[in-house]
């Protein structure tokens, strides 16, 4: 086929593009005029003024100039020449400032980091209104003003009758004015710009101004004495001020990020590289500790040890790549909200962290939208909700900051709407996954210190109550030697009552614990039961597809009913192990062994260790009985079990271990595997109720074991000693009463 005409031509946009990118690139009229404000920031100005006047005039745009609604935002910065707004500023998407990135020159005199690098910012004029006075100058140079008006790019403002094509006017046709003024009409000072926009297109509330002032103080943090440890320094030497009506704007918020910093129950300040080693330093006040660590955060070893199960690290390994973001730094700062210290907060500081939640700074100036109220970005609630509340710390007590640069971070650039970090190659969702790392890692260091805090008050409820008893005996003696049988009666009933209170309080807690107890093994015996049930159906249906082709043997079908027996027998075995467990078994006295009871639990385990983990059972040869209810102590080996299984494969070791040795001479059975063992500051309570290090764990299976021993006389400890552990991890020692002939 030939070609009969052939020619080329450029893009020729209409006006109307102007107006369509200022309401697509930037979001809302605060973002608009923190990008405006950004622009002084990198002109190098030292301050910055933004001014509303005559806004109750907003829509009379027919008024005299001087009486029409107005914004306007003036800086002292390096300006612009005829040539800079000509070649630059009437060039969207100029790569000016990209070039002095490229060239090495990302940084202004004063040694601050250029902030923009689209030369899409100006567009945030059009967000706010259609007609614009640009009025600037450079050092040496004359003042330059440019007149701008929007509504010319877009007839749709102007009239909304009897449009067609031919009033859309091309881009190219619309001329911007310009003026060299000589003497300067408004800049009498050496360098600097003023920008007045008129017909403003919104209304502007109490609540707007007071939202604009708050993030116009964000858009600098404030100093941080743990950021500058971390060699974040950043330079105050940028102010904004605010007027309406020339009237300076004051906020009525009473409390700072100092008041946070200097205040925080808990601290943690730290850094992650590339390789995803982090360091870092996590301070709690009360109770009062601190800890300095260094791990690789994909070492799962390691994590395990610490008992650090992190499902940011999570998400990043399902990405099977090394993580794209770059090395940051972080500060966070948390309170119990829940649990409020009153002496360190009040009404204003918990509305004040309510209000401020993580944010990004990239070179010490903000990144929108990270640490609005509203933005949970890194999904903790979600993720309370979805995974496990105990796991991650609750947005509503976090706040603090997250420190990157355009060095460091080159993939972590804005979007072009300024509303938050575009996903490059995945570097966003790493950078997102590698935060919640961090703030899971202080979650678990927090929720030590409220276990201490909470064992601390049930030492004070266990004394009180111990205090409570002896001081009724003693008001008991005290009265029998006074002869006022009415008092000595009064005292009496109150004193039975209350024992009868006490001992239905107790009997009913026994019984939260039996059921708790039997809630988990019954959860395991019924997941493995359908396991099986699933297994035997499928075979049964291979079996009767076989059976209506023709296609199976005598000797078949008899190896298919011997295995469904062999499965049935299995079920048939579970269910016999949690027998002993309900309540009403539990009244049966007998001489329980306890190497056969670890058999029986064993073998309820057989498809966590069957090639999985090594256990010297068959090796032992010692044993003693119990006289109690079975159901008790197959419901501690259960228990322990299980959770030494857990952890052992929460290891990456290939020989995993779970021994057992018996002593029938101490009357001592000790448990012990081959995992990370336990965290030495967590070791004082692991058995209390509600202490858990596991991810979906809930704080009960140790403490159960606990109350189940003390019922039957027995008690049990964790072996911290080199000279009694047999294995090195988790190493339990149970320790029974030496029974009457």
């Amino acid at each position: 086929m030939a070609i009969i005409e052939n020619n080329s031509m450029p893009f020729k946009p209409y006006a109307r593009l102007m107006n369509i990118l200022g309401d697509q690139l930037i979001t809302d009229k605060i973002v608009a005029v923190i990008e405006l404000l950004k622009n002084c920031y990198d002109a190098d100005s030292p301050i910055a003024e933004i001014r509303f006047g005559n806004m109750g005039n907003i829509g009379f745009n027919t008024l005299p100039l001087e009486e029409q609604a107005y914004i306007e935002i003036k800086d002292f910065g390096s300006g612009m020449s005829l040539q800079t707004i000509k070649n630059v500023w009437l060039r969207p998407a100029t790569p000016d400032k990209l070039n002095k990135k490229k060239q090495k020159q990302a940084r202004t005199p004063r040694g601050r980091v250029i902030q923009g690098e689209k030369g899409i910012g100006r567009f945030a004029i059009h967000k706010l209104g259609e007609k614009i006075e640009l009025y600037t100058k450079s050092n040496g140079e004359n003042e330059i003003k440019l007149l701008m008006d929007f509504s010319d790019y877009n007839p749709e403002n102007a009239n909304l009758f009897n449009q067609d094509i031919s009033s859309y006017k091309l881009l190219e046709d619309v001329k911007n004015v310009w003026y060299v003024n000589d003497p300067p009409e408004l800049l009498d000072y050496k360098s600097g710009t003023i920008i007045r926009i008129y017909n403003l297109r919104e209304h502007w509330t109490v609540a707007d101004y007071k939202n604009l002032y708050k993030n116009i103080q964000r858009l600098i943090p404030p100093t941080d004495m743990n950021a500058t440890s971390l060699g974040i320094n950043i330079q105050r030497d940028f102010d904004i001020s605010m007027f309406i009506d020339n009237t300076p704007y004051l906020s009525e918020e009473v409390m700072t990020f100092d008041d946070v910093i200097e205040r925080a129950q808990f601290t943690m300040i730290g850094a992650i590289d590339n390789n995803c080693n982090i360091n870092f330093k996590y301070t709690s006040k009360a109770p009062q500790r601190v800890l300095e660590y260094s791990l690789n955060l994909m070492d799962n070893d390691v994590l395990s040890e610490r008992g650090y199960n992190l499902t940011g690290i999570k998400e990043i390994e399902k990405a099977e790549r090394q993580p794209q973001c770059g090395p940051f730094c972080f500060t966070f700062y948390a309170f119990d909200l829940k649990k409020p210290d009153r002496t360190i907060l009040n009404e204003d500081l918990k509305r004040f962290i309510k209000d401020n939640f993580v944010y990004v700074l990239r070179d010490g100036v903000r990144v929108y939208p990270y640490g609005e109220k509203g933005v949970d970005w890194l999904e903790l609630d979600k993720k309370r909700s979805t995974i496990k509340a105990g796991q991650f710390i609750s947005y509503n007590d976090l706040t603090g900051f997250v420190y990157i640069s355009q060095e460091n971070n080159p993939r972590l650039r804005d979007a072009s709407n300024r509303q938050g970090i575009v996903n490059t190659d995945g570097a966003f969702d790493d950078f997102r996954n590698l935060v919640t790392a961090a703030t899971e890692i202080f979650n678990a260091e927090i929720k030590i210190d409220k276990y201490k805090i909470e064992l601390q008050q049930k030492r004070h409820f266990n004394q009180t109550k111990s205090v409570l008893s002896s001081s009724f005996e003693e008001l008991r003696n005290k009265l029998n030697k006074i002869d006022d049988k009415e008092s000595l009666a009064a005292a009496n009933k109150f004193i039975s009552v209350y024992d009868k209170h006490l001992a239905v309080v107790e009997k009913r807690m026994r019984i939260v614990e039996d059921l708790a107890g039997l809630g988990m093994a019954v959860e395991k015996s019924s997941h493995d039961t359908l396991r099986l049930l699933l297994l035997m159906r499928e075979n049964i249906k291979g079996i009767i597809h076989n059976l209506k082709t023709n296609s199976i043997s005598i000797d078949d079908i008899i190896d298919f009913m011997n295995e469904i027996d062999e499965n049935l027998m299995l079920v048939y075995d579970d269910l016999q192990l949690i027998q002993p467990l309900f309540k009403i078994q539990r009244k049966a006295i007998k001489d329980v062994s306890i190497l056969g009871s670890i058999n029986k639990v064993v073998k309820y385990f057989r498809y966590e260790f069957t090639d999985k983990i090594e256990t010297n059972i068959d090796k032992i040869s010692t044993d003693f009985s119990v006289s109690t209810n079975e159901g008790a102590i197959l419901q501690v080996l259960i228990n322990l079990i299980d959770n030494s299984i857990y952890w052992l494969n929460e290891t990456k070791r290939q020989n995993r271990k779970l021994f057992f040795e018996i002593n029938p001479t101490e009357r001592t059975l000790i448990i012990a595997d081959n995992g990370n063992g336990v965290r030495e500051d967590i070791a004082p309570f692991i058995f209390d109720e509600f202490v858990s290090m596991k991810a979906d764990g809930r704080g009960l299976g140790l403490y159960i074991v606990k109350e189940l021993l003390y019922r039957i006389n027995a008690e049990i400890h964790l072996l911290s000693n080199s000279n009694d552990v047999i294995l090195p991890g988790a190493n339990f020692i149970i320790k029974f009463k030496q029974e009457e002939a």
